[in-house]
This record gives C-alpha cells, sequence and structure tokens, in this order.
C-alpha cells in the first residue's frame, strides 16, 4: 500500500518507546493487539466499558465518538485521553499506554496430599538379553518386562528402539501411561520426571512445575489471561471468533504462546532439561479449553448451549502446539457442561466433596459463578452470570486485582480506611473492596436494603450522618467517595456509584440465588449443609463477613466457609501426580447433574429475593 495510506505511531509502553505502523483508518486497539499491546477491554472492544483509555500526546485530527464521550471526564478530553477501541488512526500520532501487569493472582491452594501413582510413569528396566533359544523381538522383550500387554507406541520410538537398547548394555528407562509407550530413554533417568499442570482462567493462567518423582510443587508462574483484550467474558470471546475470520485461530495462538512462555520461563528459572516434562495437565472453564484446542466453541453461547465435548482429550503437547518435548503426554481433564467445566471437575476433586457423606457446597466465583453441591452419593451444579461486576467490569472505577487496586475497605471510627495491592497509590476498586464498601455502607445505613443510596435526612446512625459528606453527585445519580482525588495516581475520586450498587446487586442475587436453587432441587435446607468451600482468587480474597452482611452467602454458614485458593489448580496437580484422581474426575462428570438457570422458574424467584441486601 502507498505511504499516503499508512500511518506512524510512535508508542510509549512501559517505559520504552517503539514506532509501529498500520493503515489509514485502522482502529487503535485493533493494531495495538497486532503489535502483542494487550489492553484491559472487559467488552472486547465494543465501546461498553470505557477501560481501555490510551493518552494522545499532541495534536490529533481524530475525533471523539459519541460512544467514547461517555467514558471519558471533562479533564481526560483536555488531556488526551481516548478509548482505543473506537479511536481511528487517520494520521501520524503519539501515543502513551499505561500498563498494569502486576495482578494479585491466587496461585495456592490447599495442600492436598495423594498417594504418587502417576497415570504417565517412568520406569528404568533391566532387558534380558536375548539368545538363539530366546528369540522374542525388542518390543515384546520390553512388555514382557513391564508386565504389560501390547502398548501404542510411536513409530519413531521403533525406530530408535534397537539401537538403543544395545547401546546402553539393554538398560533403559521407559515412561509410559496405561495407553501407550510415550519415550525410551537409555539408562537409568527415572528420577528425573517432570510435569506442568496448567489452569487456564477466563482472566488469570496459572502454570506449576512438579517433580513428579517425588511429588513436590517445584514452582509456579502466573499471569493475566493474553485472551483479555478479547473480551472480559467466554460469550465476548465466542463472539469474537464469530465476528473474525480467523478470530478462533488468534485466540487458540494467544492461549498456546502463553502457556510456552509460562512453561519456558519455568524450566529455564529452574535449570531443567525441556525434555525431562513428559507428562501436562490442563484444565479451564469448557470454553477456555475449546479456544485451546482450536475447536469452536460457537453453540455454547446460544441456547441451548451445547459444547463440542465435554469428555478428557488425551493428545501429544505438539499437538496443540505446546513446546515442551515432542513426545509430552498431554491430558485435558473432562467438563460437565458447556458453563461447568474442568476447572470445577477439578476444584471438586480438590475439596474432596465428592468423597464425603456429608453435604458441601462448593462456589467459584469468577468471570462467571459456578456454584455445585453434593456429596459421595450425588452431585448437582450450575452457573450464574455473576462474575464481571466482581472483577471490576460495568463498574465506574473498577478495576481487577491489579497493583494500586483497592482490595479492603474498612470503618475506624467515623473514617473509611482502604488497602491497596502492592501498596501503589489507588487506581480503582477491585472485588473485594467492593463487597467491603458495600457492606459498610449497607450496615451505617447509607445504603438501604433495596440498594438505594438514601437521602442525607433518612440515614439513621451517628456514623452514617457524619459519613454522608462522602456522598457526591456524578452525572446526575448519587455516589460514595472512597478515596479522594488527592489521594489517588490519576488525581480523580474514587467512588462507588448507585449504578454500580445496583451491577452489584445483580451479580450477588444471581450467586445467592444459584445456591438456594440448589439447594431447593436437592430437597434439603441451608442448615443440612456442613462444609462450604470457596475457591478461586475472588472467593479467596474477599471477607467472609462482608460477603454475609451483603447477602452474597448465606449468613447461617459463615462459620462453615472453608477458602480452598486455586482449587482448580490444584486439581490439576492432584491429577498430574495420581492416576486415582485422574480417573475420579471421570466419576465427578458421571455423578454430576446440570441445572440450567436460565429455564428455571425456581431460580428467576429466587434471583428476585436475593436483589434485596
Amino acid at each position: 500500500m502507498s505511504e499516503q495510506f499508512k500511518c506512524r505511531i510512535n508508542l510509549l509502553y512501559n517505559d520504552l518507546q517503539s514506532e509501529i505502523w498500520c493503515n489509514k483508518g485502522s482502529i487503535l486497539i485493533n493494531v495495538l493487539n497486532q503489535n502483542n499491546i494487550y489492553l484491559d477491554a472487559p467488552c472486547g472492544g465494543k465501546c461498553l466499558c470505557g477501560k481501555c483509555k490510551v493518552k494522545v500526546i499532541g495534536d490529533c485530527t481524530s475525533v471523539p465518538t459519541d460512544g467514547e464521550l461517555k467514558f471519558l471526564t471533562d479533564k481526560e478530553r483536555k488531556e488526551g485521553y481516548r478509548l482505543a477501541c473506537a479511536m481511528k488512526v487517520v494520521d501520524d500520532i503519539e501515543v502513551m499506554v499505561e500498563s498494569n501487569n502486576s495482578a494479585q493472582i491466587m496461585s495456592e491452594g490447599i495442600g492436598n496430599v495423594v498417594e504418587i501413582s502417576p497415570i504417565v510413569r517412568k520406569k528404568f528396566v533391566q532387558l534380558e538379553k536375548p539368545t538363539k533359544h530366546d528369540q522374542k523381538d525388542d518390543l515384546q522383550r520390553l512388555l514382557d518386562t513391564l508386565g504389560m500387554q501390547y502398548y501404542r507406541i510411536p513409530l519413531q520410538i521403533l525406530r530408535e528402539l534397537p539401537d538403543l537398547i544395545r547401546d546402553h548394555n539393554y538398560e533403559i528407562t521407559v515412561v509410559y501411561s496405561d495407553r501407550e509407550i510415550i519415550s525410551v530413554e537409555g539408562g537409568d533417568t527415572s528420577n528425573t520426571h517432570y510435569g506442568i499442570a496448567v489452569d487456564i482462567g477466563t482472566t488469570t493462567v496459572v502454570a506449576y512445575l512438579v517433580d513428579i518423582t517425588s511429588g513436590r510443587e517445584i514452582d509456579v508462574v502466573s499471569q493475566l489471561n493474553a485472551q483479555k483484550s478479547f473480551g472480559s467474558d467466554v460469550i465476548s470471546r465466542i463472539t469474537y471468533t464469530l465476528e473474525n475470520m480467523d478470530g478462533l485461530k488468534q485466540l487458540q495462538q494467544k492461549i498456546i504462546s502463553q502457556i510456552n512462555h509460562m512453561i519456558n520461563s519455568l524450566v529455564e528459572k529452574n535449570k531443567l532439561n525441556i525434555e525431562t516434562i513428559h507428562h501436562i495437565v490442563l484444565v479451564g472453564n469448557t470454553t477456555m479449553l475449546h479456544l485451546l484446542t482450536g475447536i469452536t466453541p460457537k453453540n455454547i453461547a446460544t441456547s441451548p448451549f451445547i459444547p463440542v465435548s465435554t469428555q478428557e482429550l488425551v493428545c501429544r503437547a505438539e499437538d496443540l502446539g505446546l513446546n515442551i518435548n515432542s513426545k509430552c503426554a498431554a491430558y485435558l481433564l473432562c467438563s460437565i457442561s458447556g458453563y461447568v467445566g474442568a476447572d470445577i471437575v477439578a476444584a471438586i476433586l480438590a475439596s474432596g466433596m465428592a468423597e464425603k457423606h456429608e453435604l458441601s457446597l462448593l462456589i467459584d466465583i469468577g468471570t462467571n459463578g459456578e456454584i455445585a453441591l453434593g456429596n459421595k452419593d450425588q452431585i448437582i451444579c450450575c452457573s450464574t452470570a455473576a462474575g464481571p461486576a466482581f472483577e471490576g467490569a460495568h463498574i465506574r472505577n473498577g478495576v481487577g486485582g491489579i497493583a494500586g487496586a483497592i482490595n479492603t475497605v474498612r470503618l475506624e471510627g467515623d473514617q473509611v480506611k482502604y488497602t491497596t495491592i502492592l501498596d501503589h497509590k489507588p487506581i480503582g476498586i477491585c472485588g473485594s473492596g467492593i463487597i467491603d464498601i458495600l457492606s459498610i455502607l449497607v450496615e451505617i445505613g447509607i445504603v438501604d436494603e433495596t440498594g438505594r443510596i438514601v437521602d442525607e435526612d433518612e440515614v439513621k446512625s451517628e456514623i452514617g450522618k457524619k459519613l454522608t459528606k462522602n456522598v457526591i453527585e456524578i452525572e446526575g445519580m448519587p455516589a460514595f467517595v472512597i478515596a479522594k482525588e488527592t489521594e489517588t495516581k490519576n488525581k480523580e475520586a474514587i467512588v462507588i456509584t448507585q449504578k454500580d450498587i445496583r451491577e452489584v446487586q445483580l451479580a450477588k442475587a444471581a450467586i445467592a440465588g444459584g445456591i438456594n436453587t440448589l439447594i431447593k432441587s436437592m430437597g434439603k435446607k441451608i442448615e443440612d449443609i456442613s462444609h462450604v468451600y470457596l475457591a478461586g482468587g475472588f472467593g479467596s480474597y474477599i471477607d467472609k463477613q462482608s460477603a454475609v452482611n451483603i447477602g452474597l452467602l448465606p449468613k447461617v454458614l459463615k462459620d462453615n466457609i472453608i477458602v480452598l485458593g486455586n482449587a482448580a489448580g490444584t486439581g490439576a496437580v492432584m491429577s498430574l501426580l495420581s492416576q486415582k484422581c485422574y480417573h475420579h474426575c471421570t466419576n465427578i462428570k458421571n455423578k454430576a447433574k446440570y441445572i440450567e438457570l436460565s429455564t428455571s422458574q425456581e431460580f428467576q424467584d429466587e434471583y428476585i429475593n436475593c436483589m434485596y441486601f
């Protein structure tokens, strides 16, 4: 294309400067994505959330769209801020992108102890040498020594086998599963046996490096999901695959590239040979696993919400595009339905609820809210569209769990105090902080049971009356100031607005309504539940009392709450180390019954009832 139809972007990003080019008229966020610069875009770049702000330095002939103006303050417009998803690049510009990738990601889980009996095993064997009286072929000799029947074996291993066993005096180490021989190595290498477990969340990705011989977790690395610039939720990402010709390929390549980078980081940091990794287990919600494998998730997004497969999948890691070693076996755990995935199966495994007589409730409040209720006899589960508000989407000053996010709020006398992640200057408020401030506002009477920020003369408590000074008006609606503009990084007050409260009401009603629906569907009462397991990052960071105060969790179960941490990651590691645990995942899937809430009148009634604080 002629130079006159090209535009130059001088990009300032993470204290680095670079020059990129694009076609005239290109949307800025697409240009940044193509150059591996990823902005937070929970709405998938549809100009609905206002989170993808960038700063244009100097003159720019492109004017803000009406959609942008809804999200930009007068001060921001004067300083050159734009929404990358709406801005067309029509001339040479200089753009500053402020990135914050220091996320608070839950990687730790409960330390479950399992008997080490991995499905991918490594065994040193000494083969009997052939004689004129014992002329068994090399493969049969190997199988007899292992005490196994015929296995599938890659052709390349058969090609290497005769020289390998003779060069090492018939002493070899075999890597094998109950399905096939995966690798054969010369000599005794049985002590160098490593595996990777990966939890692919919609928001975050966590990878664990495990010594399979000892069962020791060597290291862990966590990152924000690189697909986040395509949307914060699964529907946004599915929509992207449908609206863009190579959308599915882009999303697959994005997550594969990220996992490869994380694996390389783990291997290099711990000075391992990547060829010693023979086994990888991956979990995630059903859509994430479809995107990982390049299988279209399009039918998950529309009724009746049917995935291509919920079965476990076993393949070569290299078939997925993972750069481990050519013989590494990849195991994707099974899912239950289109909206209850392998991450929940792994969390149920980690909780142990499927082996207990007592009734247990498991709740994972992530981008979606998945809930499971059951014991060793039966499990019923559901999914609710609750997560985006708790993760900062659709909240005026909402952000994810990143550095500078207000993560706790408390009252000290008549003063509102808060903490931020990594003690950075406040840039916004994340889910745990939102739950805290709402709990406080309800408790002191500034917010009533219907979720309304009341008029000053309606406040009854003394503390509430003193704190009405924090109530201001923004865009024609009341809002409560949490951090003053003098305290924040961008010099703008961090508030929770009336609209924000309504968003949280919808989210918390979905979770609470889902819990009540499952309890009634099983013919039980809340008091029958012995254990409440909170899984995932958000569930691990919220204050239990605050969650109970706003009705997110049942009050009578407060003392029964057990925080699991990253239960999906724990379950993935357990499946890596134990074939019993791996096969138990299939038992969980077969035992579980999924309830579709969108067609449940019971849920609709509970949802409305749970709107109140």
